[in-house]
């Protein structure tokens, strides 16, 4: 192994590397989202979810992050927990069962989409049985495939 003698030389060296990995190695550069902070009873039309990460632990327990688009192409972060996120996995695992949709889950635990899912959401209250109310946020798919990947990339 040879031994760097100066910043000068490894910077050279970084970049004769960057350039022959080419497309094999993500930039390693962070994309910044802003949280979306979705209020209720408030139909949010034509978001584009491109992928999400379970798990993340926060001062009320677990939680998930959505990464979206909004239709004006503005990268954000919907944060769901408790029930929503139940919800939202369930519909993320109806929409895996479609042939348009599949998941890879990455070694930090982020879950890729195959192809963005193109959404309407609606976050609300609702009342159980007991009378209890309880958060949930409901999705209707509008796109996927093909078609929901040449509109996000148009934004």
């Amino acid at each position: 192994m040879v031994r760097q003698t100066s910043i000068e030389e490894f910077m050279t060296d970084f970049k004769e590397q960057e350039a022959k990995d080419g497309d094999n190695a993500g930039t390693g550069e962070y994309e910044e989202r802003t949280t979306l902070k979705a209020a209720r009873d408030q139909v949010y039309s034509g978001y584009y979810i491109e992928s999400y990460q379970s798990g993340i632990k926060g001062q009320y327990g677990d939680n998930t992050a959505v990464r979206i688009t909004s239709p004006e192409g503005e990268k954000q972060t919907l944060w769901v927990n408790g029930f929503e996120e139940k919800h939202f996995l369930q519909f993320v695992s109806k929409a895996e069962g479609s042939d348009d949709v599949t998941l890879t889950t990455s070694e930090n635990g982020n879950t890729e989409l195959s192809t963005p899912l193109k959404v309407d959401f609606l976050r609300t209250q609702q009342e159980s049985e007991a009378g209890n109310k309880y958060n949930r946020i409901m999705f209707v798919l509008k796109a996927s495939g093909e078609e929901a990947e040449m509109e996000l990339s148009s934004l």
